[in-house]
């Protein structure tokens, strides 16, 4: 069974810390992550998430929602997590970005 909770990493540098699920399957962590199309300085963000059927799958779906410390941009992650016959726990995510735009003239550059 996959157990979100602890240290992760991707293949290009980032990381993010979940913490123990509650009961209602919510979880909370940080996401310190590598890659930025801003030139600021990356600071670790705070992330707030939730996991469907806590407890009854072995490859259970999750998502939750990244609020950037450094950019005026959320980026929301969902996904799933997989163990493999020797027990590795590996997590699947897609992600889609939306950064504050000016005008709603500019909103088609908006989201990645």
């Amino acid at each position: 069974q996959c157990d979100l909770q602890g240290l992760w990493k991707n293949e290009l540098g980032s990381n993010m810390t979940l913490l123990a699920l509650n009961t209602a399957g919510t979880f909370s962590g940080s996401y310190h992550t590598a890659v930025t199309a801003t030139n600021k300085q990356i600071l670790v963000s705070p992330l707030q998430g939730t996991q469907q059927h806590t407890g009854a799958k072995r490859h259970p779906t999750f998502g939750f929602t990244v609020q950037w410390q450094f950019s005026d941009s959320t980026t929301v992650f969902v996904g799933q997590c997989f163990v493999d016959h020797h027990g590795k726990e590996t997590l699947e995510t897609m992600w889609l970005l939306r950064e504050e735009v000016s005008s709603h003239r500019d909103v088609w550059k908006a989201t990645r």
